[in-house]
């Protein structure tokens, strides 16, 4: 992995439960939030330089995920500026552990990924109607080499 630092836990306990549960299990457990498979992305913190971990929605086309700054329709996430300042991520889906670059996407490339998106978690149309701001979709593209 060429995340390097230490590991701080989110504050938020169950995202620490649901990290610490998914990755003890290769997602066998912690796996789905309201029933949907959900991955683990990894990240650097844009301050503290600490890892990161976050259970964020599956949106996967062909080998390549996306993930969803919707913070439910709240403000941006905090792991959002995290991706911006330090795109270098891990990504978990299940047993699957790869290295990725995030990439903000916008315009058509975009849509089409809220298509995929809606269809892997349909809250996400209520999230953009509620948020009062654009929300970020990010691409995860493995690491070239």
């Amino acid at each position: 992995m060429p995340l390097h630092g230490e590991y701080d836990p989110s504050p938020t306990e169950w995202v620490r439960e649901q990290v610490a549960l998914y990755e003890a299990t290769d997602g066998v457990e912690g796996g789905t939030f309201l029933d949907l498979p959900v991955i683990i992305l990894s990240h650097k913190g844009a301050k503290s330089g600490k890892i990161r971990k976050n259970p964020l929605m599956r949106v996967q086309h062909d080998g390549t995920y996306a993930v969803v700054a919707s913070n439910g329709g709240g403000p941006l996430p905090v792991w959002y500026q995290n991706l911006v300042a330090n795109p270098l991520v891990e990504l978990q889906d299940g047993a699957l552990k790869q290295d990725m670059v995030a990439r903000e996407v916008s315009g058509e490339e975009k849509a089409e990924w809220w298509k995929r998106a809606d269809a892997a978690y349909p809250d996400f149309v209520q999230y953009r109607a509620t948020a009062g701001r654009e929300i970020p979709v990010f691409v995860l593209e493995p690491v070239e080499g």
